[in-house]
């Protein structure tokens, strides 16, 4: 299973985290969540509830895609990690091209 979030602001100016699981070649979209605010804790959160709710097995997860803002790292360091240990993090790559552009 592949695990992608994706956090972006809307126009009202509101955090939005947006996950999608990746399984067997299917991307659905699990949440949408809108946060106060986000950091490596409140992403960790929202993704382990994902998981809970739906009784997905933490063994299951193998890939963590996101951007590379610090916090979405730190998540999967500090947060993720400790308790997926099979977890792999990419930043995906589409994030990265569209900054340089």
């Amino acid at each position: 299973m592949i695990i992608i979030i994706n956090e972006t602001i809307d126009n009202c100016l509101r955090n939005i985290v947006n996950t999608f699981f990746t399984f067997h070649q299917n991307t659905k979209l699990v949440l949408v969540n809108f946060l106060e605010y986000v950091n490596n804790l409140t992403i960790g959160r929202v993704l382990l509830l994902i998981l809970i709710n739906y009784n997905i097995s933490f063994s299951l997860s193998r890939l963590f895609l996101s951007n590379s803002a610090a916090y979405m790292k730190k998540c999967y360091r500090e947060v993720l990690k400790l308790i997926i240990s099979q977890l792999i993090y990419i930043p995906y790559c589409a994030y990265i091209i569209n900054l340089i552009e």
